[in-house]
């Protein structure tokens, strides 16, 4: 297997693209570290995952024969995302791959939007990969080895209407992509990221759901520039399949890197 003896920490790993990343990763042999916020953000209109869920996913990895530990981790807070990384070292010992996959989503626009909801989903997704980043690297560093994995968007590439939040969030995503591949290449560390386009995850549904949206006509806006949808839609599992293979010593001489999962969205 390619990633035998490999620890693996996933960030918003309870569910969605985060527990998929997680599952592709183990059954090449990676034990796990799922974090998760366990809890409910007041200005993310639909539910985020709960303990239940989280210990769900952490028993998903062991059936596949993976050590795995599921905690409980606000990825806005640097005194969390300390405690999380010092847990997964006393549990492993080491770290060689970060996801950096937790986010949230909503849709306001800019001269509505209270301060605070900018702030919760800018800082889940663009500070927490930071915080993260920042706290496992210094291991990394010291053994020489890694790889880290931000999860972008075709919002990284492109504007949404009720979505500048989001966008600037994963926009930013790639410039801090590119610069820190840049920090950490002379560490044999290799930073990349993952832009899928509209995949049909918890997120996905909730935030349909929150707008009264029917589900199937939402999925069919939500996806209308997919040029290959009608086909075979973007799943999770397309989107594990490519943080898997960035995450695997196939990919040794990519670096600062984003790789689309889009079904040609960005090819418009």
């Amino acid at each position: 297997m390619k990633l035998d003896g490999k620890v693996a920490v996933v960030t918003g790993g309870a569910r969605g693209n985060g527990l998929a990343s997680a599952l592709a990763l183990a059954r090449e042999g990676a034990d796990i570290a799922l974090l998760d916020i366990c809890r409910d953000i007041d200005t993310v209109p639909y539910p985020l995952s709960d303990q239940a869920k989280l210990d769900d996913a952490v028993q998903q990895i062991k059936a596949l024969g993976q050590n795995a530990i599921g905690v409980a981790c606000d990825v806005r807070f640097e005194a969390d995302v300390i405690a999380a990384v010092q847990r997964v070292l006393d549990e492993f010992g080491h770290v060689d791959i970060l996801v950096n996959n937790a986010g949230v989503t909503s849709l306001t626009a800019v001269v509505d939007m209270p301060e605070e909801e900018w702030d919760n989903l800018v800082d889940t997704h663009l500070k927490g990969a930071f915080l993260c980043s920042k706290h496992v690297l210094r291991h990394m560093i010291g053994q020489h080895s890694g790889k880290v994995v931000n999860i972008g968007s075709v919002g990284s590439f492109k504007g949404f209407g009720l979505g500048a939040h989001y966008s600037a969030a994963k926009h930013g995503m790639l410039g801090f992509t590119k610069s820190l591949a840049m920090e950490v290449a002379d560490h044999n560390i290799n930073v990349n990221a993952v832009c899928p386009g509209t995949v049909w995850t918890d997120m996905m549904i909730g935030l349909v759901d929150s707008l009264g949206m029917d589900q199937e006509e939402a999925q069919e806006q939500f996806t209308m520039d997919h040029l290959m949808n009608a086909d075979h839609p973007v799943t999770s599992e397309d989107v594990a399949n490519a943080v898997l293979w960035l995450c695997t010593d196939d990919s040794r001489n990519t670096t600062g890197f984003a790789l689309g999962v889009d079904s040609g969205w960005l090819a418009h």
